[in-house]
């Protein structure tokens, strides 16, 4: 699924691909970081279903 998300974001002209991630899901963590993601910031991020939040920021440049 992520490689299919990466290929049609560069066919759409995507230069990147950013994920939050809540702090703590380290499954989640791992699949991007095996799929070429990297880490680059941490911060607090307001989402309805999860309020104000710590999240781990990860991106894919295509």
């Amino acid at each position: 699924m992520v490689s299919y998300a990466a290929d049609l974001s560069r066919k759409e002209g995507c230069k990147v691909i950013r994920l939050d991630v809540p702090e703590g899901n380290t499954p989640a963590e791992k699949l991007y970081l095996s799929c070429g993601f990297r880490f680059f910031a941490e911060k607090k991020i307001f989402y309805e279903d999860t309020g104000l939040a710590d999240f781990r920021m990860f991106e894919l440049v295509l």
